[in-house]
């Protein structure tokens, strides 16, 4: 090992640099070999929004691109896995009475499960099915909301 000293402002730097000689690198034989048995990542599922990439964990998400009639906002994750991913918010979506167009928003406090995941070509696993259980006037509700792949 060589020790290397800096000089700057009148002070003096130590700095010290493992620098084997060739023979001490010799006497320790060759390097092992990388694996090549890496584990295998596992890709979660992700959602596949109207515009843009796959996302993981999305607190809003458009889930009607084509009418903007339903979506789900501030959803906070309490688990996201391989098979389903489960939380807590906002659905937000139009109540079509008497039609879509003259319909108003609601926003009902749900559980939502994302579930069904579909294998993609291009972006790998996808959920496909957002299911929302909520409450009004009493009434246990649970609706079923397909999503984009």
């Amino acid at each position: 090992m060589r020790r290397i000293s800096l000089s700057m402002f009148g002070g003096i730097i130590a700095v010290a640099l493992l620098l084997p000689t060739v023979g001490a690198a010799a006497a320790r034989g060759p390097a092992p070999a990388a694996s090549s048995q890496a584990p295998a990542a596992k890709t979660i599922p992700k959602v596949l929004p109207c515009l843009g990439l796959p996302e993981v964990r999305p607190a809003n998400y458009l889930m009607s691109c084509a009418d903007a009639n339903a979506s789900w906002k501030k959803v906070k994750w309490a688990s996201w896995g391989a098979n389903t991913a489960l939380g807590t918010g906002d659905l937000y979506q139009n109540d079509c009475q008497p039609n879509c167009v003259s319909g108003h928003f609601r926003t009902y406090l749900a559980k939502v499960v994302l579930s069904d995941v579909t294998q993609t070509k291009k972006y790998g696993p996808l959920y496909s099915k957002a299911t929302f259980s909520y409450t009004v006037k009493e009434k246990h509700l649970s609706e079923t909301f397909g999503l984009a792949t």
